[in-house]
């Protein structure tokens, strides 16, 4: 993914930060084909314009036994939308909330101690929110690309 008003290295540079957060400077410019020191010059300014906000450990949910991750996909009228946000939004178990396209449709990822947990979750979301018009949830088996704790 090439991001726009950014040249050919400053996309280099994020692509390979986002496969190896930990390269040092010297990695990277060897890389790209530049200095220590501009490839941390480049790094700086990407920093101050709010390119990059952070390096963090990436955290792999699934290798820890103690955790069952799930998709809970919920619909509701209009009128019981905003009550559902807060609810999932104030769930500890909440990872994620995504509001997407459709009718009152919200996408959370979430995380509990086990399959029980996870569907005393989504029964007591189910019974304390009216208006839901569809509730699903799915057990995450594998995360093939990407992250799912930010």
């Amino acid at each position: 993914m090439n991001l726009k008003g950014l040249d050919e290295t400053d996309n280099l540079l994020i692509s390979l930060l986002k496969k190896n957060a930990r390269m040092s400077y010297s990695d990277l410019g060897e890389a790209v084909g530049l200095s220590r020191t501009a490839v941390k010059t480049r790094m700086t300014n990407l920093e101050e314009k709010g390119i990059i906000k952070g390096y963090e450990a990436v955290i792999d949910p699934i290798k820890n036994d103690g955790m069952t991750l799930f998709v809970v996909n919920i619909e509701t009228r209009a009128e019981n939308f905003e009550e559902a946000t807060e609810k999932f939004r104030d769930a500890p178990e909440t990872i994620t909330l995504i509001q997407t396209t459709g009718n009152c449709h919200l996408l959370a990822i979430c995380a509990s101690e086990n399959i029980e947990t996870m569907r005393k979750f989504v029964n007591n979301i189910y019974k304390s929110i009216p208006g839901i018009k569809s509730i699903n949830a799915h057990s995450i088996l594998d995360v093939i690309k990407g992250n799912i704790i930010p």
